[in-house]
């Protein structure tokens, strides 16, 4: 059976002065190839819901878009009126959670923590790919016939240590160790034309939100479908 991986991140996993953030989050999303129109059906039909009173066609459906939804001035009154953000992010989860029933797996690392001067001042992106590998080649290894795809606009993307090979390499060496043979492919895609990727990104949203902002109300929603949440000096 092909399984579909579907990653994302949150936060920033820059160390420099100028970062927004104190945490950084990676978190994957995997389904049966099955149950990959159940994600489409079920993330059409949810933004169909907001295109239909205005959304504006340029700017993407997004879990941090629609909890700022009341401050934005690109977003229409109309909107604001109509539609509480918390409420409908709230509603993607548990839609997408009943629809698809998808494992849910995520690494959170406070960057305070992460105090080893030699690994703070490498290239950037060397932090993301380490991280991303944790929680990924676990994955693969374990569903041998999969297809991961990330956002194709992911910052983390750059010249220095690209992830796909990264990512490979480990992964393949790790199953040759282990004696198992896996089927991986790689794709970088637009996230407003991927439906999996339009979902994880509210689960994504959803667990950094929850150690970043103490706010657990949406991690709540989908917790029990969460098989690997690795904590990294956030206790």
């Amino acid at each position: 059976m092909k399984y579909f991986i579907y990653c994302d991140e949150s936060g920033e996993t820059s160390f420099s002065e100028k970062s927004t953030s104190d945490y950084f989050s990676i978190c994957t999303l995997t389904i049966e190839e099955t149950k990959r129109k159940k994600i489409q059906n079920t993330l059409r039909r949810k933004k169909s819901k907001l295109y239909k009173i205005g959304w504006p066609k340029g700017i993407e459906i997004k879990a941090n878009v629609l909890h700022g939804l009341r401050f934005n001035p690109n977003i229409p009154q109309e909107i604001k009126k109509n539609i509480n953000g918390d409420e409908f992010i709230k509603e993607v989860l548990d839609s997408v959670k009943n629809s698809c029933f998808p494992r849910v797996d995520y690494i959170i690392i406070k960057k305070d923590g992460l105090t080893s001067p030699s690994f703070m001042k490498a290239p950037y992106g060397i932090a993301y790919n380490y991280f991303s590998g944790i929680i990924l080649i676990p994955r693969i290894l374990d569903c041998k016939d999969c297809y991961l795809t990330i956002d194709k606009r992911n910052k983390e993307m750059h010249n220095h240590k690209h992830f796909d090979g990264y990512i490979e390499t480990h992964a393949r060496g790790k199953a040759l160790e282990q004696k198992i043979d896996i089927n991986l492919e790689i794709k970088h895609a637009e996230s407003h034309l991927e439906y999996g990727l339009q979902a994880v990104d509210f689960f994504s949203w959803s667990i950094y939100r929850n150690f970043a902002s103490k706010d657990k109300q949406f991690l709540d929603i989908f917790k029990n479908l969460v098989k690997i949440g690795q904590k990294w000096y956030c206790e």
